[in-house]
């Protein structure tokens, strides 16, 4: 099963610990949030997750190739190259998560 993490957004109302890296690598419970969500992913079946990234896509990627190969699972990126509101990153991302197999995909959000 795929899974599809809004990721793009500025973190403005954590500024400023957003400033220097994105919002989901902002530590939580002594992790950064995205692992949390990650692991549940991988704990329930999912075996690719697909981040749709638009801020600092480069420190997001770089951090989470190291967890890709630790957590066995499949991560990319569909990247926007401006902001489009909630529903144009799933548009974006559409050939990543629907393959024609009929599968159903998940789609969560960092908050």
């Amino acid at each position: 099963m795929k899974a599809l993490i809004l990721v793009g957004g500025f973190g403005t109302r954590l500024r400023p610990l957003t400033l220097s890296f994105p919002k989901p690598l902002v530590d939580f419970a002594n992790k950064p949030m995205i692992l949390h969500q990650i692991e549940a992913l991988k704990a329930v079946g999912v075996d690719e997750v697909v981040l749709a990234i638009n801020y600092q896509p480069e420190v997001m990627l770089n951090f989470l190739k190291d967890f890709e190969a630790k957590l066995e699972i499949k991560i990319t990126c569909s990247q926007e190259t401006e902001p489009m509101g909630t529903a144009g990153p799933l548009a974006l991302a559409r050939d990543k998560l629907v393959d024609g197999s009929g599968e159903p995909f998940l789609s969560l959000t960092v908050m």
